[in-house]
């Protein structure tokens, strides 16, 4: 009898309702590829946009998902010689998700796809960490070459990434100003280690900014929203300073780019900037770069270690099947901080 392992698809686009837990034959790795057990899958706003058809890359029908995953190698394929039966492993961004999507209870990835779990770390903790800090990491030291003297502006900060990139930037020693729509989520801002939260629809973000500053403005705006908020972006940056575009969570409002201000202002504009620039991804053309990478995986160890880098888990859903919901669960947009659904 064949071996099989139930893996989660989709055979049209949508929300999480689409999602199919399926019995699907168990591979075996090939050259270069690991076979994981998973233990634990942690949810990302990307595969949310993956299955609607509206993330950076298209899939291809039926399709997986799933970046975010941790568990135990049960397989290595040839010429595998970094991870053995046994060894507890976190998968981290250097992917194509057209290639390797990994919710299920198995998974197959590349052997650069993955890195040894911190040994203090449970499995839901190493599901979590790595999308948001290699993302974080590239974009604030390998971009804007952050300086611990320096400011930088985290929308979007109860996110995951926007956690992520709190800690990254107070490990660096730099100051933290982040922003959240309402003033509901200050405080999770401020025990996150942000020196200042603004909400913006309830204050005027640029006079915040340069209050702060002392009418210099932020060195470095790390931005997930885009959009609507652009302008005041923009207004709040330091001359020639760097605003980095990760995410566009305003959709509604994508033409509103502040040519002006920009110009005005010299900023260096960032965008979309995609964690894939730097770890490479086929499907996108992205070679990678592997000295950067290899300062990325050494800082991000570290931080792990020393507990300066936090996992900060927002809630946990058991067993397989209740993906779907957690999946529902994260467009709501309520959690701060990680989604993650133990197998």
């Amino acid at each position: 009898m064949m071996n099989t392992t139930r893996i989660y698809r989709f055979h049209q686009y949508g929300n999480p309702d689409v999602l199919q837990l399926e019995s699907l034959p168990l591979l075996e790795p090939s050259a270069g590829e690991v076979r994981v057990r998973v233990q634990a899958m942690s949810l990302n706003r990307a595969d949310l946009l993956w299955m609607a058809n509206n993330y950076v890359e298209a899939p291809t029908l039926p399709a997986r998902v799933g970046y975010e995953i941790a568990g135990v190698v049960e397989a290595v394929g040839a010429n595998v010689t970094e991870f053995q039966v046994g060894d507890r492993v976190s998968s981290i961004p250097t992917f194509s998700i057209r290639d390797y999507a990994n919710f299920g209870e198995t998974a197959i990835l590349p052997v650069r796809g993955l890195i040894k779990t911190p040994e203090n770390f449970t499995p839901v903790q190493g599901a979590s960490f790595a999308f948001a800090y290699f993302t974080g990491y590239f974009a604030l030291v390998e971009l804007a070459h952050l300086q611990p003297y320096q400011t930088v502006l985290i929308t979007a900060g109860t996110s995951t990434t926007g956690l992520a990139a709190i800690a990254i930037a107070k490990k660096m020693g730099a100051k933290v100003i982040t922003t959240t729509r309402t003033s509901k989520k200050r405080n999770v801002l401020l025990r996150a280690g942000a020196d200042d939260a603004i909400a913006t629809e309830e204050e005027d973000l640029v006079a915040r900014v340069m209050n702060i500053t002392e009418n210099q403005g932020a060195d470095v705006v790390y931005d997930a929203v885009a959009g609507g908020l652009s302008e005041r972006l923009v207004q709040a940056t330091k001359i020639r300073g760097h605003w980095i575009v990760y995410g566009l969570l305003d959709t509604e409002n994508l033409g509103l780019f502040p040519w002006l201000p920009m110009a005005i202002r010299s900023v260096q504009f960032h965008g979309v900037y995609k964690v894939f620039d730097f770890t490479g991804n086929r499907n996108l053309g992205s070679l990678g770069n592997e000295e950067a990478l290899a300062r990325a995986k050494q800082f991000i160890a570290g931080g792990l270690s020393d507990g300066s880098l936090p996992v900060v888990i927002d809630r946990k859903f058991q067993g397989i099947e209740s993906l779907p919901e957690a999946m529902r669960v994260m467009a709501s947009n309520h959690a701060a901080g990680k989604i993650v659904v133990t197998v």
